[in-house]
C-alpha cells in the first residue's frame, strides 16, 4: 500500500553482469551450474540478492564494478529545458572531459541512470510524476544506484525541503538561479 521504502532487494542478470563485468551469459551459466544463487520469478526470470552477488565475487575473487568511467558523468534532471541546457553547456565549459545528459523528467530519469550510469545527479525538486525527492530516494534505496551523488536544485529552497531532500540522500539543495562557484565547489571534480 505505501510506497515509502521499496528498496530494491533483487536484481536482474544484466544487472549483475555490470556489477561482476562480465557477460549474462556467465551469469546465467553460474546460476545454473549453482555457483551463484539465484531465485526465479513465477515468469521463470532468474533474480538475483545483492548479499548473494558480494559472496560470490569474494570467493572468487572478483572486484564488484561500482564505477563505469574515469570522467565524472553528470545527469541533470529538471523539467525546464532552457535551465537544463544552461546548466549543461556551463558544466561542459567549467570542467574538463566531463560527460553531461538531460532528462527532463522522472521517468527518463530512470531510464538514464542504467543507460548513462553518471556519478552525480544534479536534480531539481519540483517536477510532474516523479519529484526530485520520490527520484532521490528511489536512487539511494538501489544498491547499483546509491554511490551516486544527488545535489539538488530548487527555485523554491526552504530549510524544510532541504532537510526533507538530504533525509533521502541528497547532499545539499542550491537555489536558482544557480551561483556558479557553489555549484563547482559542491561538485569538487576539478
Amino acid at each position: 500500500m505505501s510506497a515509502k521504502k521499496s528498496v530494491k532487494s533483487y536484481l536482474t542478470p544484466k544487472e549483475v553482469a555490470e556489477l561482476l563485468m562480465v557477460s549474462t551469459a556467465a551469469v546465467r551459466l553460474w546460476a545454473e551450474s549453482g555457483h551463484l544463487k539465484a531465485r526465479v520469478t513465477a515468469g521463470g526470470h532468474r533474480r538475483f540478492k545483492l548479499d548473494d552477488i558480494k559472496t560470490f565475487a569474494a570467493n572468487k575473487n572478483i572486484q564488484l564494478n561500482t564505477k563505469t568511467s574515469d570522467n565524472p558523468k553528470i545527469l541533470i534532471v529538471d523539467d525546464d529545458i532552457d535551465f537544463a541546457e544552461y546548466l549543461k553547456t556551463l558544466l561542459k565549459i567549467e570542467i574538463s572531459n566531463v560527460d553531461v545528459e538531460i532528462s527532463l523528467d522522472g521517468f527518463d530519469a530512470a531510464n538514464k541512470l542504467y543507460d548513462f550510469t553518471p556519478s552525480i545527479m544534479l536534480l531539481d525538486l519540483k517536477m510532474p510524476g516523479l519529484d526530485g525527492f520520490q527520484i532521490c530516494q528511489r536512487v539511494k534505496n538501489n544498491p547499483l544506484q546509491n554511490h551516486i551523488r544527488v545535489i539538488a536544485i530548487s527555485g523554491d529552497v526552504t530549510s524544510s525541503k532541504i532537510d526533507k531532500i538530504q533525509a533521502v540522500g541528497a547532499e545539499t539543495c542550491l537555489k536558482k538561479p544557480i551561483d556558479v562557484s557553489v555549484l563547482i565547489k559542491q561538485l569538487a571534480l576539478n
